[in-house]
């Protein structure tokens, strides 16, 4: 597990970013940490968490990253555990990785409690100013997702039954009046988020054709007017799920923003240039991952037999289109 730490965590520059150079994290690798909050030890609370990227502050960062401009991690449940209600100050996306979890949440405005079960790969973006919490649905241990829309991570605002024990200098106070929006509309079922195989010109090639599955925010897309649109507009961040057979994938590309590489199914290669165009290249695991900052032409590629699934998080919720190695404007129109 490659690890470069010690700049303070900072908003990166769009276009210009080396925070730290690519990073390859192995799920293996992480350490689960079964006490990052004050009531992780509480019946109906167990949880481990593995982060890719982000901490507690005043914490040791148990992370291979600080945070710029996303962080992320996952919760490993046993069944009918998870995390109580609470707040941030920035937006959370949850992702059923493993099992079945449901995500609940008090209603803006009315407080009334209400809830999700999410299936494998179902998603919910929850605004910051709404209490919100989950817990594993299902009869095995399972795993869930999580993606904040800011890297400076804080210690959540917990519901007022269940501050007893929260540590001297937790907000208790939700960061924002009135939420941008009711969660219940921001729920995603995998089988409803469209496979478009039209977002970028250079899928008319043999070797990089693939299906994007946009999730949230248009991914850097060059042909919004055709396929399905996002199926959630830009947020904080954006991301999307890439489906392709064996050796196919995106070539040599740059975004104005950091970007993260996790393959859910299936073996990956993700490969770049070095500052004097030395090609490196890193084989991934399902859950390992691939950290790459702006400023760093990147691809990747099945490596597996079979088709594929690769989760994708950018650090901005909308951006340019890529700045390609190669030209492809000859495949325009």
């Amino acid at each position: 597990m490659s690890v470069q730490a010690g700049q303070a965590p900072a908003r990166a520059a769009a276009g210009a970013t080396r925070v730290a150079p690519v990073t390859v994290i192995r799920f293996a690798e992480l350490v689960p940490d079964w006490g990052e909050y004050h009531e992780s030890h509480r019946p109906g609370n167990h949880r481990a968490i593995y982060r890719y990227i982000g901490g507690l502050p005043g914490q040791k960062l148990r992370a291979p990253l600080p945070g710029w401009d996303f962080c992320c991690g996952a919760a490993m449940a046993p069944p009918g555990n998870g995390a109580p209600l609470h707040d941030h100050h920035d937006e959370e996306i949850f992702m059923v990785w493993d099992g079945e979890f449901e995500v609940f949440w008090e209603a803006p405005g009315t407080r009334e409690r209400r809830s999700a079960v999410l299936g494998l790969y179902d998603a919910i973006r929850i605004p910051p100013g709404v209490m919100r919490g989950f817990r594993n649905a299902g009869k095995e241990d399972g795993f869930l997702h999580f993606i904040h829309g800011q890297g400076q991570y804080r210690y959540p605002v917990y519901h007022e039954s269940e501050r007893d024990g929260l540590p001297e200098g937790a907000p208790t106070a939700s960061p924002v009046r009135e939420p941008a929006c009711d969660p219940a509309t921001q729920l995603l079922r995998h089988r409803d988020v469209p496979l478009n195989w039209n977002v970028y010109h250079e899928a008319k090639l043999p070797g990089n054709r693939r299906g994007l599955r946009r999730y949230i925010g248009g991914v850097s897309g060059e042909r919004e007017g055709e396929g399905p649109p996002p199926s959630l507009p830009d947020g904080e961040v954006a991301f999307t799920m890439v489906e392709c057979g064996n050796g196919c994938g995106a070539p040599l590309h740059d975004h104005p923003c950091e970007e993260i590489f996790i393959p859910l199914e299936g073996r990956w290669v993700v490969y770049w240039l070095d500052g004097r165009e030395g090609l490196h290249q890193a084989v991934l695991d399902p859950w390992d991952a691939c950290w790459v900052p702006s400023g760093v032409q990147r691809g990747f590629r099945n490596a597996g037999r079979r088709g594929g699934k690769l989760h994708i998080i950018q650090g901005q919720g909308g951006a340019p289109p890529p700045d390609y190695t190669e030209d492809y404007s000859a495949l325009k129109g």
